[in-house]
């Protein structure tokens, strides 16, 4: 039977029995687990058009579905694995402060990237997990402008390069590649692109500023490097680089031993998904009370066979 608009599945609990076995041997009663994945293969959408998977309205609601029925069972703890490049600024701020809201002790796991709004949603880790190849990135904004992507950083830098060309240069003795690029600014566009990058710093501001947060301390320090000290949006903060600007709440798998055996586990649940063909992030979550269940329903199952 079809499904209705209103019984469309944006999250789902996980059913995989591999992965629900090792999972079980590390939730205590008041601990759940969280997926939120991007795909690396995209949806193909016509002969000539894919569908990558970015944080957006689709993630929203699977994420509040989710939450709100890991809350159900009274739940404070969460195991958050997190493989995505990103979305939207307003998405991924409102999905960070859902988790950072309900969960009073959220530990982060990076098997691969938590990029952009991936990063912001990682700072609501009490406890960041990553490995050789987990990088996080900055959380300067994009802009579209001309068809193209833009960093908003990219282009502030290129005004104050364009002003400092200009400070001791007349109007008529400017070269004329110097006066075609500064018409091709726009004040409006350009105050836009201020206030945009200040959202997303208000934004990781209150993210790291929350009661529940670990990392209030280091508020600023953590929001000024990310926001601006890096070259690219594209520039890959590894383990090594971000240990300076987290402190003790990132560490490295083989120093944590509390989580090297959920470490493998979650590298196991992110290549459970990582090349199946989506065009949206693959949510999936897990509670003790349903793992439990699942396992006497299976014990059951097998008495009633002998």
């Amino acid at each position: 039977m079809t499904k209705s608009r209103n019984d469309i599945d944006f999250s789902q609990v996980e059913s995989d029995t591999k992965i629900k076995g090792c999972l079980l041997k590390h939730l205590g009663e008041n601990t759940a687990v969280f997926a939120l994945i991007t795909s690396y293969i995209p949806a193909k959408i016509s002969p000539t058009k894919v569908a990558r998977a970015q944080i957006g309205l689709i993630e929203e609601l699977g994420m509040e579905d989710a939450i709100a029925e890991i809350k159900e069972n009274d739940i404070d703890r969460l195991y958050l694995l997190i493989n995505t490049f990103g979305g939207g600024v307003s998405s991924s701020f409102k999905i960070a402060r859902a988790l950072r809201e309900n969960f009073s002790d959220i530990t982060v796991f990076i098997p691969h990237i938590a990029a952009s709004g991936g990063t912001l949603i990682a700072l609501t880790g009490n406890k960041i997990v990553m490995g050789d190849m987990s990088s996080i990135s900055p959380i300067d904004v994009q802009i579209q402008r001309s068809g193209n992507t833009f960093s908003v950083n990219a282009m502030m830098r290129s005004f104050h390069t364009l002003n400092e060309m200009f400070k001791d240069v007349s109007e008529n003795d400017a070269p004329y590649p110097w006066k075609a690029m500064a018409d091709k600014l726009d004040p409006v566009e350009f105050q836009e692109w201020v206030d945009t990058s200040r959202l997303m710093e208000r934004h990781a501001a209150e993210i790291l500023q929350h009661p529940k947060s670990s990392l209030k301390s280091k508020t600023k320090t953590i929001v000024g490097a990310l926001s601006r000290n890096y070259p690219t949006h594209q520039y890959t903060i590894t383990y090594e680089e971000a240990k300076p600007i987290l402190g003790d709440d990132v560490c490295f798998k083989n120093s944590c031993k509390e989580y090297g055996e959920i470490w493998k586990t979650m590298k196991l649940w992110l290549r459970q998904y990582i090349m199946q063909e989506s065009g949206t992030h693959i949510i999936r979550y897990l509670t003790p009370e349903k793992l439990i269940q699942d396992e006497n329903t299976n014990i059951k199952g097998d008495s009633e066979d002998v």
